[in-house]
């Protein structure tokens, strides 16, 4: 992440979190998506705010606040649409085994990596609802296949959505910190365009 060596080497608070996923889909989103997105909203809660300002670090955390919550809102929306698809079938969403659930361990540096867990701890619970269905024979196969490829999708999309605003961020802050311009069209400087600057595609 730029703009983050010299924050390195300063003693910082952490736990880690240790977190059962039972799916093979969730288990490869941590491994693709936790890191690269707890790294970059520790320099947005962290690092933003020592070379920027707390209105700069505050207004792209909400930015990033919007996506999270987006993407939760929807995962919750489709796991009580397959609740009540099951309900429809007489089918209940319990007694599903997994072959190889792996035990996770999450460096949590920031408030924002916690909800990127419970992000993928959501998926890991969509995907046992699909495949509760697909075995069942409710879902058909292409169905069931395009369902978790976009939900996976969605969630690493974000983390590399979120690396992406903070990388902007932090370029932004250091150039303002330097005491450069960054002249946009309008004429406005680099610190006015930290937080206008950082849009990145949505996930």
């Amino acid at each position: 992440m730029p703009g983050t060596s010299r924050d390195n080497a300063k003693s910082h608070p952490y736990f880690t979190q240790k977190v059962q996923l039972q799916s093979f889909h969730a288990q490869q989103a941590f491994d693709r998506g936790f890191e690269l997105c707890a790294n970059a909203i520790f320099s947005l809660s962290v690092v933003l705010r020592i070379i920027g300002t707390d209105d700069q670090a505050h207004e792209v955390e909400q930015l990033v606040d919007e996506r999270l919550n987006k993407l939760f809102e929807d995962m919750r929306n489709e796991g009580s649409r397959l609740d009540k698809m099951a309900e429809a079938n007489g089918i209940e969403f319990k007694g599903i085994d997994y072959s190889h659930p792996k035990e996770v361990e999450a460096r949590i540096t920031s408030p924002r990596a916690v909800r990127y867990v419970g992000l993928i701890r959501e998926f890991d619970g969509l995907i046992a609802k699909l495949d509760t269905l697909w075995l069942s024979g409710v879902i058909a196969d292409s169905v069931y296949s395009r369902s978790i490829y976009e939900w996976k999708r969605r969630l690493l999309r974000l983390a590399g959505g979120i690396r992406t605003i903070a990388g902007r961020a932090i370029i932004a802050a250091r150039r303002k910190e330097d005491g450069a311009k960054d002249t946009t069209d309008d004429g406005a400087s680099a610190g006015d365009t930290v937080a206008a600057g950082v849009t990145a595609p949505s996930e």
